[in-house]
Parts: structure tokens; C-alpha cells; sequence
């Protein structure tokens, strides 16, 4: 099947482009920029250039049979400084790329959008796909926005969109956020013996999955039939201060952490209901929380 990855080169998308490859699929990556810790893989068609070329977006497009979408401009934090910002370069410029797929009839979209930014804090744990889409930051209306866009194409064109949320992926090849990962960041900082900033006291409880395991399902509903929004995180929750403990077994270092005020744009409490998926394409997540802290701690040490 001839794919394009948009944001392909980025922590999510260079690990699905790399799953695509090994299952034989002809895959075409654009994206602003080139991967950070590998060099460009001689198997992929690289487009690099902005969304809002529509030209070389629609160019792209060509002779494509599954359009993958994980670009972002922003994360929740950074959303919230500038809200028109983000309207223009992640809600515009994705109903201009709806537009051209409908042109260019393409039959399959699949997006990425946010299993804790899109429902804000909730009412019920675990979360559900029906759960009330209620976003606390830019970044989360912009994504429960798409979503509703994504629907209406549905309704208005022949397209079978597919929507994830996925909880807080972590993994190798993410890269050192100030603002998100807070695995990957703790860690690196721990690496460096730096102080850690958790905002709150750290009692906040949040869904974290393996990006093997985030992979493995996002693979097999792009490849089904499934249409409409589907959870993918682990299941389970866990708090700041308890990953703290979890990484300083691990690394056999005690962090130094500073506990600041909570961020207003910060979700205080969420855990995925992922039944909807695991029953769908009989997929569970396999990587625990301390397996995949040790091998991300385990590449850390070996690539930076």
C-alpha cells in the first residue's frame, strides 16, 4: 500500500514509518524538517516542506492510499500563548489538507489526535470514547476541532476517517521537551543530574504507553476497517512522584526535584478506557511502565 506519514520524522512518526517498512508498504514522509537521531532511510520518499504549501502538499499526495496525520505545532502548554497561532497552523492548515484529499479521493485518513487534551479534566476514570470532549487548553480544542471537521468531510465525502487518542507515549527517539514527555525529560535530567520540575506535588495521576505498544495498535487499526475515535493508551495510571520512585530504582539515582504551582492548562487525573480497541483488533499493550522506562534509559545512555 503506498502511504504518506505527515509529521513521519518526528518521535511517533519516525517509529510508525519504520513499522510500515517492515510490513512492505511504500511510504512517503512529509514533514518540516529530517529526522533528529537518524539519518534519512534509503526506503523512504522524503517531501520536506510546510503544510501550508499547498502545492507540495497536494504533490505529495499523489498515488496515495493512507494518509497518516501526527503533525503539531504546538503542545498544550505552548498552545495557550498564542491561540490564533495555533487556529492557523494546525486547525486551517489540516481542513485545507481534508479538502485535498477529498479532491484527490483518498479513501483513508487516519488522525492523531489527544487521549487527555481533547476530554480535559473528566468526570468519570476510566475514559471512554464517549466521555464529553471538554479541553482546557488550545491545543485540545484544536484537536477535538479537527475531529469535528474530520466528521463533517465523513459526511459530506466518500472517506473513512479514523481518529486515535492516544495517551502520553514514551520512548526512544523522544525528544528532550521542556513542556512535554516528562518521562524523557526526567530522565535526561536525571542523566545530567539536574533538577527535575513537576508542577503541582505530584499526586497527579496520568495513562503513559510504550511507543512499541502505541505503534503495534495504531498499525492494526490503520489497517482495518475501523472508522470514527478509538482510545490507545495502557489502561492504567500513575502519579509524578511514583514515576520519580519507578526511574530512580531504575538508574540508581535519587532526582533533585523542585515542586512548582500547578499549570492551569495541565490535566490533573486521567486513565484511557481502551476496550473499544482491544476488542476491535485484539491488541493489549505488553511493554509495563518499568520495561519501558529501562529501555529508554537503557538508549539514552547508549545514543546521547
Amino acid at each position: 500500500m503506498n502511504i504518506l506519514v505527515i509529521g513521519g520524522n518526528g518521535f511517533i512518526g519516525s517509529h510508525l514509518v519504520d513499522k510500515l517498512l517492515v510490513k512492505g508498504h511504500t511510504v512517503r514522509v512529509f514533514d518540516i524538517i529530517y529526522e533528529k537521531y537518524r539519518k534519512p532511510l534509503r526506503k523512504v520518499d522524503y517531501r520536506v516542506s510546510s503544510l501550508e504549501n499547498k502545492e507540495e502538499l497536494a504533490e505529495s499526495l499523489l498515488g496515495i492510499e493512507l494518509v497518516f496525520h501526527l503533525a503539531s505545532s504546538t503542545v498544550p502548554s505552548t498552545s495557550n500563548l498564542d491561540p490564533k497561532s495555533d487556529i492557523r497552523n494546525n486547525l486551517l492548515t489540516t481542513v485545507e489538507l481534508l479538502e485535498i484529499i477529498s479532491r484527490q479521493k483518498i479513501k483513508r485518513f487516519v488522525y492523531f489526535s489527544s487521549g487527555g487534551a481533547v476530554y480535559g479534566n473528566p468526570i468519570a476514570n476510566p475514559i471512554n470514547e464517549e466521555h464529553p470532549l471538554n479541553p482546557i487548553s488550545s491545543y485540545g480544542i484544536i484537536k477535538a476541532a479537527v475531529e469535528k471537521y474530520i466528521y463533517l468531510f465523513n459526511r459530506t465525502h466518500d472517506f473513512h476517517p479514523l481518529v486515535l487518542r492516544p495517551s502520553n507515549p514514551f520512548g526512544p527517539r523522544q525528544g528532550h521537551f521542556l513542556a512535554q514527555g516528562f518521562i524523557s525529560t526526567a530522565l535526561r535530567k536525571i542523566k545530567l543530574k539536574e533538577s527535575i520540575n513537576i508542577y503541582g506535588n505530584g499526586t497527579s495521576t496520568k495513562d503513559y504507553i510504550y511507543i512499541d505498544d502505541l505503534i503495534e495498535a495504531t498499525y492494526l487499526l490503520g489497517m482495518s476497517k475501523a472508522v470514527g475515535s478509538y482510545n490507545v493508551g495502557s489502561g492504567t495510571c500513575v502519579s509524578l512522584n511514583d514515576l520519580l520512585e519507578i526511574m530512580s530504582n531504575i538508574t540508581g539515582i535519587v532526582p533533585q526535584v523542585n515542586y512548582l504551582r500547578k499549570q492551569d492548562y495541565d490535566v490533573d487525573h486521567f486513565t484511557l478506557d481502551i476496550t473499544k480497541a482491544t476488542k476491535y483488533i485484539r491488541w493489549e499493550p505488553i511493554t509495563s511502565l518499568e520495561n519501558g522506562i529501562k529501555k529508554l534509559w537503557d538508549w539514552i545512555n547508549k545514543n546521547e
